[in-house]
């Protein structure tokens, strides 16, 4: 009888609709099956079910090992569903992986009966784990991880990141609820509503796909899951292959690429491009990338093999911040990207940070000028420092109890932490302001008259 595992995909960002299928949880579960285990997904994270429900599911199962996979903000769940599972199941080993496990496992060896932590890249790790537990291996042997041995808790030697990305199975679509992703895409609306598209893009059916690990550049405020500076890309081949078998399999018209960075190498980026042309799918694509990369040659011809949508995580419109952020990116070099992806007839989606450390009134002042010069209305993300990042160790200093904090967490639409010489009501204030394009000189002055009487 072959073991059985049981892979819990946690809940995120429950103020919008799942969208964003598990590609790494779903890719292990590839992995995995191919070796001959059994393997099911429980997607809380899709199905959304209360903590009731959620405890009624797992009753009703059975398993050898469950693995759970979450981001940082996942913390109070995790927390949460790692003693029900030993109670549930007592003598089944739970394990936990992705970015909490990766930079917190402290807290959930700490504050759960976690039997093992899986750090950084799964598919791998996961195998040799499930194997080791069948056939009474050794754990220490198994590079990547931290487990729990007796009393204490063993750290074992860093894995190497995977180095040929195309060795990485497609993720096990049809072990996940593909009906509820499919409806939900990640930018815009289904039904013709696809708010940023260009004119006439209608999205029916969207899925992602991850076509690059890491990034290859080190901003301040990035979590890196696979370590910084270790970007990997998989080849055109193997990417198109995947989007075939999606609009084969599901009838997909809309491919969200939700990497770092697509747009990183040039190379892979136009050869992606000539297999699009020639494949001629009945679908558009969007994607994320730098200003940097932006070039008109690049853009047009991303644009005429179906790309409508680039994000670009432009942040500010201060040197002075973007500097202070590692961005390596200019204001100039922002500007340009966006004009030129308009160009090209791509919708350039933006991204700014409020809140950064060293924001003053004047570089508040030099993003909202910069968003009305480019046309842009949005609002901005609060800088919240991730663990496992620079921006994190900065304010260190300010963090009086890690679990608190890191319980706190969320997408970075919600404030933490405040690190600026601002109170945190003028922070708030400006905020509004900024959000809105208003003058912030005026909105301080004013409301310092109102302050003094």
């Amino acid at each position: 009888m072959s073991m059985k595992i049981l892979l819990i995909n946690s809940p995120v960002r429950l103020d919008a609709k799942p969208n964003c299928i598990p590609c790494g949880l779903a890719a292990v579960a590839s992995t995995l099956r191919i070796a001959g285990f059994e393997v099911e997904i429980f997607d809380i994270n899709a199905l959304r079910p209360s903590k009731k429900q959620i405890l009624e599911t797992l009753e009703g199962k059975s398993w050898h090992l469950v693995g759970l996979s979450g981001l940082i903000t996942t913390y109070h769940f995790q927390r949460w569903l790692i003693p029900e599972l030993k109670r549930i199941n007592p003598d089944a080993p739970v394990v936990s992986g992705g970015g909490l496990a990766t930079t917190s496992s402290d807290l959930l060896f700490g504050r759960t009966p976690l039997d093992i932590a899986v750090l950084g890249e799964g598919e791998e790790t996961m195998l040799q784990i499930c194997r080791a537990l069948e056939e009474g291996g050794d754990l220490r042997r198994i590079a990547g991880i931290r487990f729990r041995d007796g009393e204490w808790i063993t750290t074992n030697p860093k894995r190497k990141n995977i180095p040929d990305l195309d060795r990485v199975p497609f993720p096990a679509w049809d072990l996940l609820p593909m009906e509820i992703y499919l409806r939900n895409p990640i930018w815009g609306d289904v039904a013709g509503n696809s708010s940023g598209f260009r004119k006439g893009v209608k999205v029916t059916k969207s899925m992602n796909i991850i076509s690059s690990r890491g990034c290859p550049f080190s901003c301040n405020y990035c979590y890196h899951l696979f370590g910084r500076s270790s970007y990997r890309f998989r080849s055109a081949q193997n990417v198109v292959d995947e989007i075939e078998k999606l609009v084969d399999g599901y009838g997909t018209d809309f491919i969200g690429f939700v990497d770092d960075n697509m747009m990183a190498s040039e190379t892979r980026l136009m050869e992606f491009c000539n297999l699009m042309e020639k494949k001629r799918f009945p679908l558009t694509w969007g994607c994320h990338g730098r200003v940097t990369s932006a070039k008109p040659d690049t853009l047009q011809r991303m644009a005429d093999v179906g790309c409508v949508w680039i994000g670009y995580g432009i942040e500010s419109g201060s040197k002075e911040i973007l500097d202070a952020m590692n961005k390596k990116a200019s204001v100039r070099e922002a500007k340009a990207a966006i004009e030129n992806t308009r160009k090209a007839g791509i919708y350039p989606n933006t991204t700014f940070i409020f809140g950064y450390p060293g924001e003053s009134l004047r570089t508040i002042q030099d993003t909202i000028d910069f968003k009305k010069e480019m046309d842009i209305e949005c609002g901005s993300f609060f800088a919240t420092p991730y663990p496992g990042t620079p921006l994190y160790e900065k304010a260190r200093a300010q963090i009086r109890n890690e679990e608190s904090f890191i319980g706190s967490l969320g997408n970075a639409t919600e404030f933490t932490i405040n690190m600026t010489s601002f109170s945190d009501e003028e922070l708030f204030r400006l905020k509004r302001a900024a959000d809105e394009n208003r003058d912030v000189m005026e909105v301080a002055h004013r409301e310092l008259r109102v302050a003094s009487g």
